[in-house]
């Protein structure tokens, strides 16, 4: 079973892999608000380097854009963005 620490490392390296050939480079947020549990998977939020950086809204891409990882297999996929409201994984609502 994975860590946060771990699965956030597993994330990383997939959002840098999947996003290598976006039109804007991507970057996950660091603060923990952007971080969470919930069942068997970990969840979090990544955004434009840019705005990750500035928070400047000029550089916010669509979104929310979260990233999921399985807490046993370390499976990760992105959620869309109808899925990411479902689940409400940061309590944004």
């Amino acid at each position: 079973m994975y860590t946060m620490e771990q699965a956030e490392r597993i994330a990383a390296e997939y959002i840098r892999e999947t996003t290598a050939n976006w039109d804007n480079k991507a970057a996950m947020f660091p603060d923990d608000e952007y971080k969470a549990q919930k069942g068997e998977f970990f969840y979090f939020a990544f955004q434009s380097a840019e705005y990750v950086a500035t928070r400047d809204d000029k550089y916010l891409c669509y979104g929310p854009c979260q990233v999921s990882v399985h807490s046993v297999t370390g499976e990760c996929r992105l959620l869309s963005v109808q899925e990411s409201l479902a689940i409400d994984p940061f309590g944004a609502r």
